[in-house]
């Protein structure tokens, strides 16, 4: 194990804190498929060393693209011909060996074309939570940032004048927004659809009083309840913002008429069955989603940014997509 605070190496049978600076060691690659050095690199990765603020969904799918790209294709070839030379030394035919090493071949590439589409997303997520409970991660957007406010907001007082409201499906999207400085660059208020931050709905029900003409924009990840998500708002009396209406900009079914492999998610985190797929129809039907954050946070602020302003979130050319790294990075 290699401690990631001092760089220490220390075997697992000297135990799980560093000798050398009292590091408490989490994973164990043996089990875990993933070091504590490892992860703290692919936290320096996503967040562009401290730069950015990301969700777990952000970091979840980065440790399955590390899953992913370790060597198990050599393995598995190496290991399909040492089983194919020890029938040889045994039976002495090169013919039975011969099928032997094609099936053992066909079976590796089956395993691994298997893993290649697979998205182990629920024990990624277990992974984060157990390392966040021990060394909680600066960077992680949690939807829990701006939970305590007592004083009141004025959004006509504040010096970035919002030109717009933007919904977001989720609470933990509140926070990598607004952590990564996106209301002040943009000029816009985020709130949630569940009503977090509590007085930042509040303050855009009375800005929108003064000023009724104000665009409130929606954003949802792709799926059966996202595509649903400004009708049930709109038509909920509950939901303090419907009287003025909603301006849908996706992830819209439009972003899913290619045949690019799309990461798509199981609604609740904690079930198996995430995967890479073109096949969007039937992902849908089986109640999968397509997350917004399905990009890591630089990129999806610098998307986000142009949606806002060009009222539609462009997901659907493959062109796009390579642009914003979806399909080099998940597919």
């Amino acid at each position: 194990m290699r401690c990631p605070d001092c760089k220490h190496s220390q075997k697992y049978r000297d135990g799980t804190r560093c000798g050398k600076c009292g590091y408490q060691f989490i994973f164990r690659k043996k089990d875990d498929r993933i070091s504590d050095s490892s992860l703290r690199l692919i936290i320096q990765r996503l967040s562009d060393e401290g730069q950015y603020a990301f969700t777990a969904t952000q970091l979840a799918l980065e440790i399955c693209r590390f899953w992913r790209g370790q060597r198990q294709l050599i393995g598995g070839i190496i290991f399909a011909a040492v089983i194919a030379l020890v029938l040889f030394l045994i039976a002495g035919h090169w013919k039975i060996s011969l099928i032997a090493l094609i099936i053992g071949l066909l079976v590796v590439i089956g395993i691994v074309r298997r893993r290649k589409t697979a998205l182990p997303f629920h024990k990624a997520r277990a992974l984060i939570d157990r390392y966040h409970q021990a060394h909680p991660i600066a960077g992680l957007a949690d939807g829990a940032a701006f939970r305590q406010q007592t004083a009141a907001v004025d959004l006509q007082d504040l010096h970035y004048a919002p030109e717009r409201i933007l919904v977001v499906e989720r609470d933990e999207l509140v926070d990598l927004l607004i952590r990564n400085r996106f209301h002040l660059t943009t000029k816009t208020a985020v709130v949630s659809r569940s009503g977090y931050p509590e007085w930042v709905v509040s303050a855009c029900q009375n800005f929108l009083r003064h000023h009724p003409d104000t665009p409130v924009q929606l954003l949802h990840d792709a799926s059966l309840r996202g595509f649903n998500l400004s009708a049930q708002l709109t038509a909920d009396p509950r939901w303090p913002l419907a009287p003025h209406g909603l301006i849908d900009l996706g992830l819209s079914r439009a972003a899913l008429n290619n045949t690019t492999r799309l990461p798509w998610l199981p609604v609740n985190d904690q079930v198996k069955g995430g995967v890479l797929s073109a096949q969007h129809t039937k992902m849908l039907s089986a109640g999968h989603r397509i997350p917004v954050d399905c990009m890591g946070p630089k990129s999806l602020l610098n998307l986000l940014s142009a949606t806002v302003i060009s009222g539609t979130l462009i997901l659907a050319a493959a062109d796009a997509l390579g642009e914003i790294g979806v399909e080099v990075d998940y597919g």
